[in-house]
């Protein structure tokens, strides 16, 4: 496939990468999936046909307790998704608490056994070797009870905790991701600040949507060098997964529509293709195509179609 290789230079160097021109058809190696809903595996095959692809892997989220029944049904959809294709794989969004819980509790033992079941549920369903976005999003003040940015060394001694219980039962060969979104908030002011240590982390993530809060002004390109350059950015992450020597992912990513203080950049084309050109060296990366405020694909026809290009391949 032929690929621009155009830059354009502005002033000063406004990182040269952040202003190529489009790259078409470019192939990325890092494993593709998507988040399309809860326990929706149909909804992950017809992304799959979609798309092209013979691989697609399936992310969701569930709470370690709240809803007993709902684990149980969703660990035996996804795990019978799994079987049913060669070479699946699973990626779960996991809290660090219960819906309601704090980390005094936590740290006491009191959720010690909802972990457990989780974990054996998962085995029993053929899930005992995904991946576990545990704790996810801990720089996110509003994401949760199990946020770090008040706490961080319960933040880091929860993490612990829960990979230790989850690691020790029969059958477990989880993978945990340190999964972390764009920016400093509160307490947290690096990816160091919450790391509970490399004993207990096998990937580092980071999730990035389209978005400078509260510029709505911002170029595409100024954009993305926003997400390159600030506090917590791309390329801090880049330098702390290769200080630990962690491979990388991108759990969470994608498009974010324009009109409110997230300030998104709308059907952006551009933003696809950065996105292609940095999952290239990850682990795993997926799109966040559910709309939580920031549309799905369906809603940037242009940002779609310029998916479908650089992911919609085999490698």
């Amino acid at each position: 496939m032929k690929r621009k290789l155009a830059t354009t230079l502005v002033t000063t160097a406004l990182i040269i990468v952040s202003m190529a021109i489009p790259s078409e058809g470019a192939i990325t190696s890092s494993r593709l999936g998507v988040y399309v809903g809860p326990g929706k595996t149909a909804a992950v095959n017809d992304f799959r046909t979609w798309t092209g692809r013979s691989q697609v892997d399936a992310t969701d989220y569930l709470d370690p307790s709240e809803n007993t029944l709902w684990n149980q049904y969703a660990t035996k959809y996804w795990g019978d998704w799994k079987k049913a294709g060669t070479g699946r794989k699973f990626v779960l969004g996991l809290p660090l608490l219960p819906k309601g819980g704090n980390f005094a509790e936590g740290l006491a033992g009191k959720y010690d056994n909802q972990f457990r079941e989780l974990a054996d549920l998962m085995i029993k369903n053929d899930l005992g070797s995904s991946v576990v976005r545990l704790g996810y999003e801990g720089n996110n003040k509003i994401i949760g009870s199990w946020q770090g940015t008040d706490d961080p060394a319960a933040y880091r001694a929860m993490f612990r905790r829960v990979v230790t219980l989850m690691r020790a039962r029969t059958g477990a060969a989880f993978q945990f991701d340190y999964n972390m979104a764009v920016g400093p908030s509160g307490k947290v002011t690096s990816f160091e600040t919450l790391y509970p240590g490399d004993a207990y982390v096998d990937i580092v993530g980071l999730n990035i949507y389209d978005v400078w809060w509260q510029h709505p002004g911002a170029t595409p390109a100024q954009r993305w060098n926003h997400t390159l350059t600030t506090t917590m950015g791309v390329n801090d992450f880049k330098a702390f997964a290769a200080a630990h020597n962690k491979p990388k992912s991108y759990p969470e990513w994608g498009l974010y529509r324009k009109g409110d203080a997230y300030a998104g950049g709308g059907d952006s084309p551009y933003f696809i293709d950065r996105m292609a050109e940095l999952v290239r060296d990850s682990k795993y990366q997926a799109y966040f195509n559910l709309d939580w405020g920031s549309g799905t694909l369906d809603e940037f026809p242009k940002g779609r179609d310029q998916y479908k290009l650089r992911f919609g391949q085999e490698f």
